[in-house]
């Protein structure tokens, strides 16, 4: 599953995204993580850049495990019988990303970060939901979650799930409020691993204090563990 992703701000990308010329800059985050509030654009705002919880409030992830569930939704489970066929429905958005991390595991005791940068379009329009949650205390927050489902074989080493993804012809489609469940999935897909260029890179991304372009460089799998020369 992603827990970690990149979006860089590129003002006419997201214009382009948005249709229209009126948008609020963002610093770009290259360590975007759960409790982050971060941009997407919803069925209900498709002509605007909102900002939103991934997942949950930084307070409220406390509470797992159900936290942790509204990081990313599988789809194979979505059905009539349940919320999240409604939601994709009436609530879906698109979640900008340039590319995300991933973890490999090279020995028994350790894993390598990689970034996997997405090469098409120059950014990576992944689906998801937009819904507001109220807990049990009676606080209400909004939240983004991924859609996602199990991967295939050529992410084993990497993941057991990988994102739905738009392609740019089909953003008026996506938001098209008139779409049936079926006529949405046919919209989106798993992408494949060739559509990324993907290398080790710093394992300081553990570390939500973080935030620097560096994080996406280039790192020799040697220099993997407790190197603070990582960033020279």
């Amino acid at each position: 599953m992603i827990d970690r992703y990149v979006i860089e701000y590129n003002s006419n990308l997201i214009k382009k995204i948005i249709n229209s010329e009126k948008i609020n800059s963002f610093d770009s985050e290259y360590n975007a993580a759960p409790t982050k509030s971060l941009p997407i654009v919803s069925i209900k705002s498709p002509n605007k850049v909102d900002f939103v919880h991934w997942g949950a409030t930084s307070d409220y992830a406390k509470k797992k495990p159900l936290a942790d569930k509204l990081i990313s939704l599988d789809l194979s489970t979505f059905s009539k019988s349940n919320m999240h066929y409604n939601l994709l429905i009436s609530q879906r958005c698109i979640i900008l990303c340039n590319g995300f991390y991933l973890w490999k595991k090279t020995s028994k005791n350790q894993k390598t970060p990689y970034y996997f940068n997405y090469m098409k379009d120059k950014i990576m329009l992944c689906v998801g939901i937009k819904e507001k949650y109220e807990d049990f205390e009676g606080n209400t927050f909004n939240y983004f979650s991924f859609i996602s489902k199990k991967s295939n074989n050529e992410w084993k080493e990497f993941s057991d799930t990988i994102p739905f993804v738009l392609d740019f012809n089909n953003i008026n489609l996506w938001f098209d409020k008139n779409k049936r469940f079926d006529e949405i999935l046919d919209l989106i897909y798993q992408p494949e691993i060739s559509s990324f260029n993907y290398y080790t890179v710093s394992p300081f991304i553990k570390d939500l204090s973080y935030n620097d372009k560096k994080l996406i460089s280039p790192k020799n799998t040697s220099n993997q563990h407790g190197n603070y020369s990582l960033f020279d």
